[in-house]
């Protein structure tokens, strides 16, 4: 459901949860604030899952505290300090402050998920109205990857015709497929991908429960991104990805395990569509990560499970060979799955071609 106004009692913000990772941003706002230069459009881009929504959602809180917070740093700046109790801020906290909107793609009747012009000219008419509550009004649109071509055109009208008191937060995991007149009229700031401690902090909050090993394995494939950690969790990709390794680390291939596990893993549907991704997202993961174990370099931090497999795969390919395996996995896999196709065969036809050995 899409949040065309924020009037349902829907909390966004958990004020209890510590900011972790995101002083790029918070640093950027403060000092707009302070030096009365703030910028009316914001595109904030980073790693799938660093948590820039969220991040976008606390500036909202923020910047829409109906009391002036007194306390300032060291250049006189004032201090991202989230009052739960100011009643603009508490507002935005339940999800119901009538100045914040926030624009997801629509879950019902729509296929493409993306998210629509009609979506995009409320924005328009949401930002030109007068604040209801006299401070600023702030639209999130989450997210422009989402946005589709005309979609975008409406939103470059927003952007040059910015209207007063009005604040626009956009974000996107890929900055690159938009049109520089977009990126040309935002401040840019980007969020980078949180250290392994500092995702590993954030994730003892809801996976606390989870072994240890369990929990440094997700805080580890998730690459700085505990947004996706909890998607991996939620659709149990970590299991299914471990079983893969397990075969593919293998000297002679199981295919008929393979095909039977990939049959699982890729089964269609929007029910299988979390658990797709996330298998795609590791996979192509375990590819990049054996191309820098067979160029030489120190690979990136990766689990215990993986080793044998990286160490495998590093072994039968070069550095250049998987290089480009990764790279036309991630295109295939898209279209597989744009295109309805069988993607548990896809999976299966793909990882065997991995499995075999082009070294002499």
């Amino acid at each position: 459901m899409v949040s065309t106004s924020m009037t349902e009692d829907r909390q966004l913000i958990d004020p209890t949860v510590p900011i972790i990772g995101h002083e790029v941003l918070t640093s950027a706002l403060t000092r707009s604030v302070g030096t009365g230069r703030l910028s009316h459009a914001w595109l904030i881009t980073g790693p799938q899952g660093t948590g820039k929504a969220s991040m976008a959602c606390l500036a909202a809180g923020w910047l829409m505290a109906e009391q002036q917070a007194a306390s300032t740093d060291l250049l006189g700046d004032p201090l991202f300090d989230l009052n739960p109790n100011d009643p603009g801020t508490n507002l935005v906290i339940k999800g119901s402050h009538p100045d914040l909107l926030i624009v997801r793609p629509a879950l019902e009747d729509n296929k493409s998920g993306q998210i629509k012009i009609d979506q995009i000219r409320a924005v328009s008419t949401f930002m030109a109205k007068k604040p209801g509550r006299g401070g600023w009004r702030v639209a999130i649109v989450d997210s422009l990857d989402a946005v589709n071509r005309n979609g975008i055109n409406a939103l470059l009208k927003i952007l040059e015709e910015p209207p007063e008191k009005a604040i626009l937060f956009l974000v996107a995991s890929k900055p690159g497929r938009l049109p520089p007149t977009i990126r040309s009229r935002c401040r840019l700031v980007r969020v980078p991908p949180l250290a392994f401690g500092d995702c590993r902090q954030i994730l003892e909050g809801p996976f606390g429960e989870l072994p240890e090993t369990q929990l440094n394995d997700l805080a580890i494939l998730c690459d700085g991104a505990p947004g996706l950690a909890a998607e991996l969790a939620e659709c149990d990709a970590v299991s299914g990805y471990q079983a893969l390794c397990s075969l593919l680390a293998d000297q002679k291939l199981d295919v008929a395990a393979l095909e039977s596990l990939c049959d699982k893993l890729g089964r269609g549907g929007a029910a299988g569509q979390k658990l797709r991704s996330g298998i795609a997202i590791l996979i192509a993961r375990l590819l990049h990560i054996s191309a820098v174990q067979a160029s030489g370099a120190e690979p990136p931090l990766h689990t215990s499970f993986e080793q044998r497999t990286v160490r495998a795969l590093a072994s039968r390919h070069t550095a250049a060979t998987l290089g480009e395996k990764q790279t036309a996995f991630v295109r295939q896999a898209a279209q597989a799955d744009g295109l309805y196709l069988d993607y548990g065969l896809f999976l299966a036809r793909t990882l065997g071609e991995v499995h075999q050995k082009t070294l002499p």
